[in-house]
């Protein structure tokens, strides 16, 4: 027994030992992998931070800039002041980074060209006692604009030495949906910004750029666009229908859309056409660094320009708001889809656009009659009965039914009071009869009418007799 405890003692101090010996030689591992590294220039934060050997410059970078990122915006709660912060410290720049090492030699990091090229000399590993050194952002000097047929026109910080390559190759590269764009042309002004000269060149050439220069790749625009028509309701093929560029008609769209169905209210068909004028923020270009408005238009400029010139009552405006908001809102373009199948007909050569949308209605034999009726709800539609017939169905009119009683056409909302004799309508499926109210005054209202009149005929008795 003696024996096995001393046996077993041995093995726990043995194995207690090595724990030792293997902490000791990680912690010597951990201090001899471990350099320091300086960082100054423009950047979120300067000084002397420690490194491993295995690191490269990005990932340094990138490690610490995160760091010291989190740290300042949960540093403030103050709304304002963490957005100024935020705009101060989202971008450093990416290229010129100087690397000087302890020998006193340097080389210039391309972060931006190492992340699309995986070129690891832009991305060195650090040696012990490096200093990093960040030049300052300037993207109304120091940029160069790249343009036209190429996957992502973009803005970058310039560089000595940069060519025409860097520009297509940090603009992502040529489009290779464009035919024939090879052509480049590069504007660049004076000193005095006052003339410009436009170099004509292309790719092959890859000329050196100069600070500031705005590069544009030129090629005919290609119309190989996704150009649809969403097709939905009674038609026996909804969805949406590929169609060419101003040439497919609406006769065509019907037919891919398998045609009508028994059960579509032709009447009752619409075409809205998607509005130019929309109401748009400033988004700005990707990788940009200024906002760039691609609409001059949206909802509340064309309102101001529709009512600058007007020369309408006040009492008018309101109405012009509403009509107009409902313009941009809902653009339906009159098409009579009853005749859209027949040759002859120029409903049928009706050109339909990008973005446009066909809706065919159920036809639902029902008229909806609500307001001051006995039983408010949806009766029958018989062709031909006027709207006593549909009252009646619904139980009569109700005792505070006011003497009117108004259609409300199920397509256009157009109001028309049928009980005016020289109002002429037609009752069809899917309109509405609403009947108003007859709101019950007290004595109090018609002692205050009859107050305020008698004030006005009191004023003008006076004016009378004073010049009499």
């Amino acid at each position: 027994m003696k024996l096995k405890i001393l046996f077993l003692a041995i093995i726990l101090t043995t194995a207690s030992t090595a724990q030792d010996m293997n902490d000791i030689q990680q912690s010597s591992f951990a201090a001899l992998n471990k350099i320091s590294v300086t960082i100054g220039g423009d950047f979120i934060t300067n000084g002397t931070f420690p490194a491993a050997t295995t690191e490269r410059v990005d990932e340094f970078i990138t490690r610490y800039y995160n760091q010291f990122r989190l740290a300042y915006l949960t540093s403030s709660t103050d709304a304002r002041s963490l957005a100024q912060m935020k705009a101060e410290i989202d971008e450093y720049a990416e290229r010129g980074i100087i690397l000087k090492h302890v020998d006193g030699t340097k080389q210039i990091i391309d972060l931006q060209k190492f992340r699309l090229t995986a070129d690891y000399v832009e991305n060195p590993y650090l040696l012990n006692g490096d200093v990093l050194i960040f030049p300052q952002v300037d993207w109304q000097r120091n940029f160069v604009e790249v343009e036209g047929a190429v996957n992502k026109p973009t803005q970058f910080q310039f560089v000595d030495g940069d060519r025409l390559s860097c520009a297509i190759l940090f603009a992502r590269g040529i489009n290779p949906s464009y035919e024939n764009a090879d052509s480049i042309e590069i504007t660049r002004l004076s000193y005095d910004g006052m003339n410009e000269e436009i170099i004509k060149t292309n790719v092959n050439e890859n000329p050196e750029l100069k600070r500031g220069d705005r590069v544009r790749v030129v090629a005919a625009e290609t119309q190989r666009r996704d150009f649809k028509v969403l097709v939905e309701g009674e038609v026996n093929k909804p969805g949406y229908i590929f169609i060419t560029k101003n040439q497919t008609t609406i006769k065509q769209i019907i037919e891919k859309a398998g045609g009508f169905k028994n059960t579509a209210d032709l009447s009752g068909g619409e075409l809205i056409r998607s509005n130019a004028i929309t109401n748009t923020t400033n988004t700005p270009f990707q990788d940009r660094k200024r906002a760039f408005n691609l609409r001059a238009l949206n909802k509340e400029t064309d309102l101001l320009m529709m009512v600058r010139m007007a020369d309408i009552e006040a009492e008018d405006s309101l109405s012009l708001i509403y009509d107009n908001q409902l313009r941009n809102a809902k653009s339906i373009v009159t098409v009579d889809f009853t005749k859209v199948l027949e040759d002859t007909s120029e409903n049928s050569k009706f050109i339909v656009k990008d973005g446009d949308i066909i809706y065919i209605p159920e036809i639902t034999n029902l008229v909806n009659v609500f307001g001051q009726v006995m039983n408010p709800g949806f009766v029958d539609f018989v062709k031909g009965q006027d709207y006593n017939y549909y009252i009646s169905k619904s139980g009569g009119f109700g005792g505070r039914a006011k003497d009117a009683v108004f259609l409300v056409k199920n397509k256009t909302r157009a109001w028309i009071d049928m009980t005016d004799d020289d109002n002429n309508y037609t009752i069809e499926s899917g309109d509405y009869i609403w009947v108003p109210k007859d709101i019950p005054r007290d004595f109090d209202h018609y002692l205050t009418r009859v107050s305020k009149i008698a004030a006005v005929v009191s004023g003008v008795a006076t004016l009378y007799l004073i010049f009499k």
